[in-house]
């Protein structure tokens, strides 16, 4: 049994994985969540259940929150029987979701007046990193609880970043996201060029495969896209909040992002297919392309 106790508030699609992986590495781990099927399920695998995210700060040293948005951190920690409520000095709070810098920088000055540490550690990697453990980390904080927290995120990760202090996990995320939405919308485009060139395109994708065109998100959703396979490892409505994320951070910069901000009205016109649309995985969009061309790139 390691020493630390973890608590985890936040198990949807990336969380509850990530927690059975915590408790089979030989943690005491306690969590909380809305969803109460999704907390049978954690202590069916091992973990104790709790009655609020209060309650789970109080019987642990590290605390993970894995939750969707800004507004759903600032709830779980500062929020009516929230991680404040119940933290104790010398804790420390991970958050492991994709928000906004300063939302996260707010939630450590709070802490921090408990005597309380932050880190931010986005993850990317979908469900299928949090599944084997193989998540890329990227960690903003100071350089000792950044240490502290290190074996834990290795439990949970392959690969474990330092990009800074507190909000560089996150603003290092946010830039990530532009680089995997752009190879998907390539992507899209491209089998969709060579569909209505009239290539073959099982053999179009095995050779791009092997050039300079390869990729992670070629690799992984090619074949799913090609499939017509839209079961969600990552929602479109979870990349379109990252995409926000990065126009507010472009426009706080000053920097241009001419490409990101055309994508994310890609994704918008998605949406506007309804709610069930934005619950498909985010390599839906080669639909937009799709409709836009009056053909579609499946085999």
């Amino acid at each position: 049994m390691n020493n630390e106790r973890i608590g985890f508030v936040g198990l949807g699609m990336m969380g509850l994985p990530m927690t059975k992986n915590l408790v089979e590495a030989g943690y005491e781990v306690t969590v909380f969540d809305l969803d109460d099927s999704s907390v049978e399920q954690a202590t069916a695998f091992g973990a104790d259940s709790s009655e609020s995210a209060a309650d789970v700060a109080a019987r642990s040293d590290i605390v993970i929150t894995m939750v969707p948005d800004s507004p759903h951190v600032e709830a779980v920690i500062a929020g009516p029987r929230g991680i404040l409520d119940g933290v104790k000095a010398g804790s420390v709070v991970i958050d492991m979701s994709t928000i906004s810098p300063e939302t996260g920088k707010n939630m450590a000055a709070l802490l921090e007046e408990k005597g309380a540490s932050f880190v931010d550690a986005p993850v990317t990697g979908g469900v299928m990193g949090a599944e084997a453990g193989s998540l890329s980390i990227l960690v903003g904080g100071n350089a000792e609880t950044f240490e502290r927290t290190l074996p834990v995120l290795n439990v949970l990760g392959g690969t474990v970043s330092h990009m800074g202090p507190v909000g560089s996990g996150y603003m290092t995320k946010i830039a990530n996201q532009i680089l995997g939405a752009a190879s998907l919308a390539g992507i899209a485009e491209a089998f969709m060029l060579a569909k209505k060139s009239g290539l073959d395109l099982q053999r179009f994708f095995e050779a791009v495969s092997q050039g300079a065109g390869q990729s992670w998100s070629l690799d992984n959703y090619g074949p799913r896209i090609l499939a017509g396979d839209f079961t969600p490892g990552f929602m479109v409505k979870h990349i379109q909040k990252d995409l926000r994320l990065a126009e507010e951070a472009g426009a706080q910069t000053g920097t241009t992002l001419p490409t990101t901000n055309l994508i994310a009205q890609l994704y918008r016109s998605l949406q506007a297919e309804g709610p069930e649309a934005t619950r498909q995985g985010h390599q839906a969009l080669v639909k937009v392309i799709e409709k836009l061309s009056n053909d579609q790139a499946r085999i």
